[in-house]
């Protein structure tokens, strides 16, 4: 069975989008069963583009990188409330008992929150953790070449100030415990791009969450 044919049998059927089985959900339980667990939990990493706190949920291969494609590429959002669903549940509690902000990254210029997984995921985690989900405090001032169209090198400069927090949206940062979301993490470069707007305006703690983590993540230090 060829993709089409399986997103038709997908859409018309309810069958996995992944395997094309019987299934009430996007993605069936024996496909899921089959994504990586990456990251134990919270904790400090060396990314080759800096330091941050956080973790990534999956490795970025096999039937996991097959959903996220279909999701960004394919436009099959169908599959991102299932998939911020199982990050959100895998999330535990912060090293501070605090509610948290939580911040999707964002894309430059209007974004379809319905569209932008990011988002779908930040009002999961938001629940979950009995936080507020904050869309726009973050913004991205700046287009970019998408990081997967660039060397390895260049990702790590190619976000660099590409983020900003507005000043009137400051007060809504300071003395907070922040997670930053995203999809999957390579470089770390996005990712400490936006935790770099965020610490200007005095949260208590930033955090990091991805879906998932590239083994081709660049070593630290590069």
């Amino acid at each position: 069975m060829n993709l089409l044919e399986l997103l038709k049998t997908a859409l018309l059927d309810k069958a996995c989008f992944l395997c094309g089985e019987d299934s009430a959900t996007p993605v069936c339980a024996s496909c899921v069963a089959q994504f990586r667990r990456c990251d134990a939990g919270w904790a400090k990493r060396d990314l080759a583009a800096g330091s941050a706190t956080g973790f990534s949920l999956f490795w970025y291969e096999g039937p996991l990188r097959q959903a996220v494609l279909q999701m960004k590429v394919e436009g099959e959002f169908q599959l991102a409330g299932q998939l911020s669903t199982i990050l959100a549940e895998s999330v535990g509690p912060l090293p501070m008992d605090d509610a948290p902000l939580v911040l999707p990254v964002p894309r430059f210029g209007h974004q379809d929150p319905r569209h932008h997984f990011p988002s779908i995921a930040s009002e999961a985690v938001a629940l979950k953790l009995h936080g507020d989900c904050a869309p726009g405090v973050v913004q991205k001032v700046r287009k970019t070449t998408l990081q997967t169209k660039v060397p390895d090198a260049v990702r790590l400069t190619n976000v660099a100030g590409a983020f900003a927090v507005p000043l009137e949206m400051r007060e809504r940062l300071r003395h907070r415990t922040v997670i930053i979301v995203d999809d999957v993490l390579t470089s770390g470069a996005t990712i400490c791009a936006v935790q770099e707007a965020v610490l200007e305006a005095g949260p208590n703690q930033c955090f990091y969450l991805t879906l998932a983590r590239s083994r081709a993540t660049i070593p630290s230090g590069f």
